[in-house]
């Protein structure tokens, strides 16, 4: 092939790929969730904080994408749901015996589509501690993917629980 012809060939083939470069980035994009803000992943806790508290699993599954995956013991098959109605299910069972519940969470750390958000959860609990007033600390960690429309599409919980009403160390939470 001689230098022109090249030349031309080459061109060629890069006029053509310039639009279909384009047309692929424009895709990749629409695909790419937008970067979540502190404030949506706030207001998502939020609510889903207020729907454990209310024991309100009609509110808890409007938060997940319909084909969310929820891990509430991360590698066990007994404690991962997906989709709403497992998720419903797991929240009426797992909420039945709490009652004063409240909740509070720290500052989310948040990297494009995922967000890292600390909790702080005090509720009565017979079936976890059957002395006294059956109060109990869960000290949580959720690890959480969103969906381009704000639904939560996987939420991955790492806990420990502790006996009491245990208050938050001073600066909990803060990012």
């Amino acid at each position: 092939m001689n230098p022109r012809t090249h030349r031309r060939t080459l061109l060629r083939a890069g006029v053509a790929a310039l639009p279909l470069a384009a047309v692929t980035s424009a895709a990749q994009a629409a695909e790419r969730p937008a970067k979540l803000s502190v404030g949506q992943v706030s207001s998502w806790t939020d609510a889903y904080l207020e729907a454990w508290r209310t024991k309100n699993d009609a509110a808890a599954v409007r938060l997940f994408t319909p084909d969310a995956l929820y891990e509430a013991v991360p590698g066990v098959a007994a404690q991962t749901f997906r989709g709403r109605e497992a998720i419903g299910r797991y929240w009426r069972d797992i909420t039945a015996g709490q009652s004063e519940m409240t909740g509070r969470h720290g500052t989310p750390v948040i990297t494009g589509n995922r967000a890292s958000v600390e909790l702080w959860v005090t509720m009565r609990a017979p079936a976890l501690n059957p002395d006294g007033e059956h109060w109990v600390t869960l000290l949580e960690a959720n690890i959480l993917t969103f969906a381009p429309d704000g639904r939560c599409r996987r939420n991955t919980e790492y806990w420990n629980l502790q006996m009491g009403r245990l208050a938050p160390p001073q600066g909990w939470g803060t990012a």
